[in-house]
């Protein structure tokens, strides 16, 4: 377990992939952390405010890690060699992974995702909002065409860019399949990593696996299936029955809240 008793406080754009990643590896490593969770556009200000420069900032003590690839690799280096997320004999594989999971993935569901959902204010104003303060739900639920349009440009969305990405998605959740074959439990074999995380985190949105989001007994930052759009909802059961979707599922179902406490 690491040894780091500092107070950690989190702040996050709460339906983002990073935030629910920063939360998955906090609990993975049992740390106890306050998250103030915040929508659009309150968090971009507060982020610029404090000196973040992602869709997390996380304090630990006076240390501020403005990443979540930087809360990972703090905590590591503190983790017994059994618990670490990047084993050191992986760390190589780590890094590769990570740009396919984390960044090439994850780009990609974000234009899928916002692109097809944003024009439902409906469906959108729970998950961009879930967790703020009182007056951020207010605004959203409002002036929702603020943070739709603020999102829409930051991310450079429209159709074409969308259905480019669901390709890499198709290719990506293929290529795990592969992996997933021969029958190993994680991607890097017999031991959860980083690897893992990342890509089950990324791939959530294509399969909405319970305990998405930070609460075992609610519905987290993002739509229920019977909320998607019906073209949505083949795309998502159709993703479900992938090798690759059923192992974001069992993930979440067996390892979300699992932490090394419970091992040591």
């Amino acid at each position: 377990m690491p040894n780091d008793k500092k107070s950690v406080t989190v702040l996050s754009f709460s339906p983002s992939a990073d935030a629910e990643l920063n939360r998955w590896i906090l609990f993975h490593y049992g740390i106890d952390f306050k998250e103030n969770r915040h929508t659009a556009p309150f968090y971009f200000l507060l982020n610029k405010l404090y000196g973040g420069k992602s869709l997390i900032l996380c304090r630990v003590g006076e240390t501020k890690l403005t990443s979540v690839r930087a809360v990972i690799d703090h905590f590591n280096a503190q983790a017994l060699p059994e618990f670490k997320l990047i084993p050191d004999t992986l760390a190589s594989d780590m890094e590769i992974s990570w740009k396919r999971y984390n960044s090439d993935l994850g780009g990609a569901v974000v234009k899928w995702a916002y692109t097809n959902l944003l024009p439902y204010k409906d469906i959108m104003i729970r998950p961009l909002t879930l967790g703020s303060p009182w007056f951020e739900r207010f605004f959203v639920k409002h002036w929702y065409r603020i943070p739709e349009k603020l999102i829409w440009k930051s991310q450079k969305l429209d159709k074409a860019t969308a259905d480019e990405a669901l390709k890499t998605i198709q290719t990506v959740f293929q290529e795990v399949d592969h992996l997933l074959a021969d029958g190993r439990k994680y991607l890097y074999g017999e031991k959860l990593t980083a690897a893992d995380l990342a890509f089950a985190v990324s791939g959530a949105p294509l399969v909405l696996p319970a305990n998405y989001g930070g609460d075992q007994f609610e519905q987290g930052p993002i739509p229920s299936f019977e909320e998607f759009p019906q073209e949505l909802q083949e795309t998502i059961s159709a993703m479900r029955q992938t090798s690759a979707g059923k192992f974001i599922l069992r993930l979440y179902a067996d390892e979300r809240y699992r932490n090394i406490r419970h091992t040591e």
